[in-house]
């Protein structure tokens, strides 16, 4: 079986969160295994904060300068939840900024994911644990945007 770009790509995704290991620049420790799945794991059996998950998003193709050539681009979306000191809305608010940051640098730091894709972009954003059924946490989402460019045979 071919290798799959995109099961790379997820991987390097899942690697570059290793680097956040709660120390220097970061806040949190995402570097155990067990803190960054693939998948979303059923309520409940959640590892204990800060963890993150992830997962394809879409997949988008459009024509590239020549034919035969597309620039394809790929979504990796991921959901972090870190513990907060006090249970306030600054409180959570506050470790909501600090893990946006963490997986914001820990992606950023090799744009090319390893020499996989081209570039990336991140959007993200913040919520509340609660929201997601995890009280007393806070959130971050990110929008990972990776595109690449694939000859016609290349496949996704």
């Amino acid at each position: 079986m071919a290798n799959s770009n995109t099961k790379a790509i997820l991987a390097a995704v899942k690697a570059a969160l290793a680097n956040v290991n709660g120390t220097g620049a970061y806040t949190y420790n995402l570097s155990p295994a067990a803190k960054r799945i693939v998948g979303r794991p059923t309520k409940g059996t959640e590892p204990t904060p800060p963890f993150a998950m992830m997962g394809l998003g879409e997949v988008r193709s459009e024509h590239g300068p020549v034919v035969g050539r597309y620039r394809r681009t790929l979504v990796i979306d991921v959901m972090a939840f870190a513990p907060t000191s006090a249970d306030t809305a600054e409180a959570r608010q506050n470790a909501a900024a600090d893990l946006l940051d963490d997986v914001c640098q820990a992606i950023e730091a090799d744009r090319s994911l390893g020499g996989l894709v081209v570039d990336l972009i991140v959007n993200a954003g913040t919520f509340e644990g609660a929201s997601q059924g995890i009280p007393g946490t806070a959130g971050m989402y990110a929008e990972i945007e990776v595109y690449w460019d694939a000859n016609s045979a290349a496949g996704v």
